[in-house]
């Protein structure tokens, strides 16, 4: 039977120890992260009042044409250099803004484990605003409020459907471009077709995965389903292409479509529009490879790169089981013993390396200088919020994370915490607070010459840079 350590709840399910968490959370690890399963959707208080996804796309939308219509002749008259400025100002603001709230959150929160979670499915369905997308370049964060924490707490086929009918989703894997090849539209114009971005990842990477049993023939089906998926903004006539919709939301507009049965894994889908779509999304999210991609995945994120196979039994079993009720897959992935074996344990990432080492700090005030400091190190190490490399997501294996390179970067940004508040702190008090009790490491600290050398130390520590 297992043993349910304070630290592992904290550090390898949570974001990290606070000082004076661990009370709260010894007399009973696995129900303090229960505790925070019903609150998994709720919005952190920094998020109030945050714009929707819809209007951010149509700000961006409207700078986006605007700045190609100062642009365009090549020249800038005086009278346009003004509201240029402003435009790009207001980009780098809004794409930095996000980055800054989301890792303040993240330092913030009372319920890590259900921010993890977050942040898991998150990265699961990932999109990235430095691309050539520019109407989503304001949305990223409402999108994840949106699309992810809103469904939470539902079954995975609301979340990936919330997700696959999100404008951002949609933007990102290039859906707004594709065009049924019999549509109406395709009638009418040439040089408009099929997009299969966002129905590859889609089978590959959101559902049954690159093993899954798919062929190119279910890519090509897919697609065609989902022709018609699109957002509420201006075509190049000008129109709308639903005028009594919201601007900036999805929309599904059958000038697009596809029409007629389409085959997809061996079931017909008949031609009934954007109900076609739902049908298919539901169908793969209780697909029998589903499950065990789904369960794969968090296994490697909370248990090890190379998690035990009983583990992904457990978690595919209770998917299966509950046709997707995230709420019985989380709290079988606490109940997991394989979860809570000390010998199990995970590099932390660049975003749990930053965010564990500010919780670990009381008092560091969360200013908009410091939330710049942080954001900035993050860029750093290539973990900017919304900023993955592909549609995959960030990586979750050691070796991504603890290269040479990277390992570098971590000391440099140690040093840079050590000198500007070691001072302030006693790691000899900390350490207990943080970490499990390891002889080696707390007379490091104890012999230190410095207050700021013994926090260096701790922080460098393998014991604090695994998530364990």
């Amino acid at each position: 039977m297992a043993t349910y350590s304070p630290f592992i709840a904290a550090n390898k399910f949570g974001l990290g120890l606070q000082p004076g968490e661990l009370t709260e959370i010894e007399p009973d690890p696995r129900a303090w992260l229960l505790a925070q399963l019903p609150l998994a959707d709720r919005q952190p208080p920094r998020y109030q009042g945050m714009e929707s996804s819809a209007r951010l796309i149509e700000q961006a939308n409207d700078d986006y044409r605007t700045r190609q219509m100062i642009q365009q002749d090549g020249q800038i008259s005086a009278n346009e250099v003004r509201p240029l400025r402003e435009i790009r100002e207001r980009n780098a603001r809004m794409f930095a803004d996000q980055s800054n709230q989301r890792l303040a959150v993240a330092i913030e929160s009372d319920t890590p484990f259900a921010e993890r979670l977050v942040r898991f499915w998150s990265n699961h369905f990932s999109i990235s605003l430095a691309t050539n997308k520019p109407t989503t370049l304001y949305a990223g964060l409402a999108y994840e409020n949106e699309a992810i924490r809103a469904n939470i707490n539902g079954r995975f086929e609301d979340m990936l459907i919330s997700v696959a009918s999100h404008p951002v989703m949609l933007t990102y894997l290039d859906n707004i471009s594709s065009i049924g090849p019999n549509s109406p539209a395709a009638r009418q114009r040439d040089n408009l077709g099929l997009n299969e971005n966002y129905a590859r990842e889609t089978l590959e990477l959101h559902t049954l995965g690159v093993d899954g049993g798919y062929t190119q023939d279910d890519v090509i089906a897919l697609a065609r389903i989902l022709t018609g998926w699109t957002v509420n903004l201006p075509t190049r006539n000008g129109n709308l292409p639903n005028p009594q919709s919201t601007i900036g939301a999805f929309v599904f507009y059958p000038v697009l479509h596809e029409p007629g049965t389409q085959q997809l894994l061996g079931k017909s889908y008949l031609g009934t529009g954007q109900q076609q779509g739902i049908s298919a999304l539901r169908d793969l999210a209780r697909h029998p490879s589903t499950a065990r991609f789904i369960a794969s995945k968090l296994a490697r994120h909370f248990i090890a790169d190379q998690p035990p196979a009983s583990a992904i039994d457990k978690l595919a079993k209770v998917f299966a089981d509950t046709q997707g009720a995230l709420p019985s897959v989380h709290q079988a992935l606490v109940e997991l013993d394989e979860a809570w074996d000390p010998s199990m344990k995970k590099l932390k990432t660049a975003e749990d390396f930053i965010v564990s080492t500010t919780r670990a700090l009381p008092g560091v005030p969360l200013s908009d200088e410091v939330l710049k400091i942080l954001s900035d190190t993050l860029a750093s190490f290539n973990q900017r919020a919304f900023t993955a490399p592909s549609p995959a997501g960030w990586p979750e294996q050691a070796e991504h994370w603890g290269g040479p390179d990277a390992l570098l970067k971590r000391v440099e940004f140690i040093n840079m915490v050590g000198g500007a508040v070691g001072t302030d702190f006693d790691a000899r008090e900390i350490a207990p607070l943080i970490l499990p009790a390891d002889s080696a490491l707390q007379t490091a600290v104890r012999r230190s010459e410095s207050r700021t050398q013994a926090l260096t130390l701790l922080l460098a520590s393998p014991q604090f840079q695994w998530r364990a």
